[in-house]
C-alpha cells in the first residue's frame, strides 16, 4: 500500500542519499534484513514478477509520471541478488532525473563508474540499493558491535542483511573508518578490488595474478593476520616509507578467496611522527 506522506517527501529529494534519509525518517524502526518489497510497495511499486527474458536480470516498467511501476527479476536468482535487483530498480523508479523503462544486466547491478550517462544512472541506482538494504546507521552500529576488524565479519554482515558477500564488502569499504582493502580472487586471479577511502593506492587490479603470499585456509575459514610485503600490493614511491601491511584470507567454495588488507593507521601516524622527530633532532652541519 502506498505511503502518501513518504511519497510527498520523496518528491522533494534530489539524490539517492536524500531519498534514503526520507525513507529512514518514515521507517525509523527498520531492522535487518530490510523488507525491501514492503518499502517498494509503499513507494508505488504495484507488482513483482518473475522475468523469463534472456540477457536482462531485472526490469522496471512504469507509467510516464512514475506514479506506479512493476519490477521483474530473473526467475531462479538467489534471494540476496533478487533483493538487490529489486532495490536497484526501485532506485531507478524514485530518482527523478531517470526516465523510461529499464532492462538491467548483471553488469549494471555492479556498476560503480560514472563516465557515461548510462553508467552514472546505474551507479546511482546501485548506491541507492546498497543504502536501502544496508542503512548507514544500522550497518555502522552492527560493524562496531562485531569488534576489531577481521575478514570473517564480512560473511556475517552479508547473512544479517540478506545481501551477497560482494555487496556487504562494498558497503563496508564505503562506510568504514578502518584503513583496509578487499580483494576477491578466483583460481589465483584478482577479480574485484574494493579499497576503503583511506587506503593507500594499490598496485594490483582486476585481472592481475594474486601475490603468492595469499594462501590456504580451509573452506569458509579465515587465516590469522599475517604480515604482507607492501611492495607486492601497494604503489609506493621509493622515497616514501612503506606502511606495515597485514592480511587475512577467507577461502570460499569453487576456488574463491576473499583477502582483507589492513593498515594500522594509528601506528602509522606514530611512526611518521617519530621519523619526523628524529629528522628534526639530526645534527645539521654548515658548508
Amino acid at each position: 500500500m502506498k505511503n502518501a506522506a513518504l511519497l510527498k517527501d520523496l518528491a522533494d529529494c534530489a539524490s539517492p542519499e536524500t531519498m534514503l534519509a526520507a525513507i529512514l525518517r518514515h521507517y525509523p524502526q527498520l531492522a535487518a534484513p530490510i523488507d525491501v518489497e514492503a518499502i517498494a510497495r509503499s513507494a508505488g511499486i504495484a507488482e513483482f514478477r518473475d522475468l523469463e527474458t534472456d540477457g536482462a536480470t531485472s526490469t522496471l516498467m512504469a507509467d510516464i509520471a512514475k506514479s506506479q511501476g512493476i519490477i521483474s527479476v530473473a526467475a531462479g536468482m538467489s534471494a540476496p541478488r533478487r533483493r538487490f535487483a529489486i532495490a536497484h530498480q526501485l532506485g531507478h523508479f524514485l530518482i527523478k532525473s531517470q526516465r523510461g523503462d529499464r532492462q538491467c544486466t548483471g553488469r549494471d547491478l555492479a556498476e560503480n563508474r560514472r563516465d557515461t550517462p548510462h553508467r552514472k544512472e546505474e551507479m546511482q541506482a546501485n548506491r541507492f540499493a546498497a543504502g536501502l538494504l544496508m542503512p548507514k546507521p544500522l550497518f555502522a552500529r552492527f560493524v562496531t558491535d562485531l569488534g576489531k576488524p577481521t575478514v570473517s565479519h564480512l560473511p556475517a554482515l552479508a547473512a544479517a542483511y540478506g545481501v551477497t558477500l560482494e555487496a556487504a564488502v562494498s558497503r563496508y569499504a564505503d562506510l568504514t573508518q578502518t584503513t583496509c582493502a578487499f580483494l576477491f580472487i578466483k583460481d589465483g586471479t584478482i577479480r574485484l578490488v574494493r579499497p576503503s577511502r583511506s587506503f593507500p593506492a594499490l598496485s594490483v587490479r582486476s585481472g592481475d595474478p594474486a601475490p603468492g603470499a595469499v594462501g590456504g585456509a580451509g573452506a569458509n575459514e579465515a587465516t590469522v593476520w599475517l604480515p604482507a610485503n607492501a611492495c607486492e600490493w601497494l604503489s609506493i614511491a621509493r622515497d616514501v616509507r612503506q606502511p606495515k601491511l597485514a592480511f587475512q584470507t577467507l577461502r570460499k567454495a569453487n576456488g574463491f578467496q576473499l583477502v582483507m588488507l589492513f593498515v594500522d593507521a594509528a601506528a602509522e601516524r606514530r611512526a611518521d611522527e617519530e621519523a619526523e622527530k628524529q629528522a628534526n633532532e639530526r645534527p645539521r652541519f654548515g658548508r
